[in-house]
């Protein structure tokens, strides 16, 4: 596909291998850095590889949950290389993210699809490495009468019916940043 790119702080690169590709990636400079990958497995076989390129601001996902990857045909999803809004997958998946202030809370409804779901939470470790105890972010997660408390670096699934009500709270003194997977079962 020819493809070179440097990804920043917010950018979301999207492939979708299909068919088959060839592909490395590579850490630009010496410094360490974070990143999250995130395989899907795709609804249908035999797709044509395709490649889509998005970035987020801090704004558009600061106290709200901004959503970044979305199945494709659903509302505001462009199939376009470097298009707006959420980057298209062929899956039953939806990513959204969300940089939590201090003492606020967000909540989102699951979607109002036939049978359960399940989300997986991850909070992103902003802080740098380390090996000791978990640093940073430290939220709140609530389902129905389940509870949960994560720190930096935590992930957690927790399942839902349609409509229930995810809330997330940010129980520490610095921002949060958090990724919500909705996964269809």
């Amino acid at each position: 596909m020819g493809n070179v790119e440097i990804l920043k702080r917010g950018d979301v690169q999207l492939t979708s291998a299909g068919t088959g590709i060839r592909h490395s990636e590579v850490c630009n400079g010496d410094e360490d850095n974070h990143l999250i990958q995130i395989w899907a497995f795709p609804w249908k076989a035999s797709l044509q590889p395709a490649y889509f390129t998005r970035h987020f601001t801090e704004e558009e996902k600061q106290d709200k949950w901004a959503l970044l990857v979305a199945p494709v045909g659903s509302d505001g999803v462009s199939t376009d290389r470097d298009g707006d809004g959420p980057a298209p997958v062929q899956s039953d998946v939806a990513f959204y993210a969300t940089v939590l202030s201090p003492n606020r809370i967000i909540s989102r409804e699951m979607p109002r699809l036939e049978g359960e779901r399940k989300a997986y939470i991850q909070v992103v470790q902003s802080s740098g490495f380390n090996q000791g105890v978990a640093l940073g972010a430290h939220v709140r997660v609530e389902i129905g009468n389940q509870s949960v408390e994560m720190r930096e670096g935590d992930g957690v699934f927790v399942h839902a019916a349609p409509r229930e009500e995810l809330r997330m709270t940010n129980l520490g003194s610095s921002v949060a940043e958090v990724l919500l997977f909705d996964v269809g079962l």
